[in-house]
């Protein structure tokens, strides 16, 4: 890796040598001057779930699958959801499904009223989570692999075929050590047992690194992960040294780098944030969660990211503590909205996207979403719910 960063550090000197000539924008100029990403190395582990509730949120419209508890999985330890169908996995390792089909996301389960009842996935097994990108599903197992279904482009490890779906669930080939997928609308980030960074997919913006291409690699110069967001043109892991780094386009500067623009495939520090254990990403923004709880957000901010009820759309590249919330266990996002359970389990919202009664008519500020049980994770609207929901 030293040798490596000498490599980085001497093109970087080269090309501010030709900037002159080449005639650079100040956005690229600082993108090449902006601090690395720091060696380290980690060895993150799962996220521990138990068994728990799946609930979808009030609020969001699906003609199938009424708000609240979910029936048949009342006992499920990770959820996922990719718009018109949810998925979850089993305490046995198998998946089910439940929604209406979608380029193959049903994987070939009865689709119409049938789907109203989740649908056992056939040939997953041994599954612990599940994450959903773009129009497919990927479940991780506990030997590291990855099986895909739905879009096939995703679904298949960034191959483009003439077939736009993959309803038979098939491993993602060359992928391995995995246990975390971040939820994502374009690419795949995918977070290794050895704190290295796996992707592929749309590549226009460097997210999955040089070179150019669309199937699977590690991604280079990426060091130490422990946990990983996908916020769309970037890409942001949090570090075992507890810095956060990204990588990608910095227009609504994800990168952390004034001014904003550009883009660069080389793992950026972000400044101002220290101590940090998780990172998660919605639309062109994410999130950092610190040893303490606190919560940060960057990106562009719309519709009271910051806990602050402005609804203005602008963007800083400065991360800004979330106001309004208590100290958090865990964070996550989808779209325009945020989420935070804080430490006896409440979930709270804030930021824009879907917001039910009572709520409906508020400001974007954060407030305790009502559930019948203490919350474990979100996925965009469906939740996991503890042993006591």
């Amino acid at each position: 890796m030293t040798n490596h960063r000498r490599t980085v550090g001497s093109a970087i000197a080269l090309s501010l040598a030709l900037t002159g000539a080449t005639g650079c924008s100040a956005a690229d100029r600082a993108l090449l001057t902006a601090p690395q990403c720091p060696d380290s190395s980690a060895s993150p582990a799962p996220a521990p779930r138990v068994p728990g509730q799946a609930v979808l949120l009030g609020g969001v419209v699906r003609s199938s699958i009424p708000p609240g508890p979910i029936r048949g999985w009342e006992d499920v330890v990770s959820v996922a959801d990719a718009g018109p169908v949810l998925a979850a996995v089993h305490p046995d390792g198998t998946v089910s499904v439940i929604g209406e089909d979608h380029r193959g996301l049903l994987a070939g389960t009865p689709a119409g009223p049938a789907a109203a009842l989740p649908q056992k996935v056939p040939g997953v097994r041994d599954a612990t989570s599940v994450a959903a990108v773009g129009g497919a599903f990927l479940a991780t197992h506990s030997d590291g692999s990855v099986t895909a279904w739905g879009d096939s482009f995703i679904a298949s490890g960034g191959h483009r075929g003439a077939e736009r779906q993959q309803p038979t669930p098939g491993p993602v080939p060359k992928v391995e050590n995995v246990i975390q997928v971040a939820d994502g609308q374009l690419n795949v980030l995918a977070l290794r047992s050895d704190g290295r960074v796996q992707g592929w997919g749309i590549n226009l913006t460097q997210v999955i690194g040089e070179p150019d291409g669309t199937l699977v690699r590690t991604i280079r110069d990426v060091p130490g992960a422990v946990s990983v967001a996908n916020p769309g043109g970037a890409a942001v892991i949090a570090t075992s040294t507890g810095e956060v780094c990204a990588w990608g386009n910095n227009v609504h500067g994800l990168l952390g780098v004034e001014p904003r623009g550009g883009q660069s495939p080389r793992a950026v520090r972000i400044e101002g944030l220290t101590d940090i254990v998780q990172v998660a990403g919605g639309n062109d923004f994410a999130l950092a969660r610190d040893s303490d709880g606190h919560v940060w957000a960057w990106g562009r901010i719309v519709s009271g990211m910051l806990g602050d009820g402005d609804a203005e759309d602008t963007s800083t590249a400065s991360p800004q503590q979330v106001v309004g919330v208590p100290p958090m266990e865990w964070i996550g996002a989808s779209g325009a909205s945020s989420y935070g359970i804080d430490r006896t389990g409440n979930l709270w919202a804030w930021g824009g996207g879907l917001r039910a009664a009572p709520y409906a008519g508020e400001d974007r500020r954060p407030y305790r979403v009502p559930l019948p049980g203490p919350a474990q994770s979100v996925s965009g609207g469906v939740v996991l719910l503890g042993p006591d929901g």
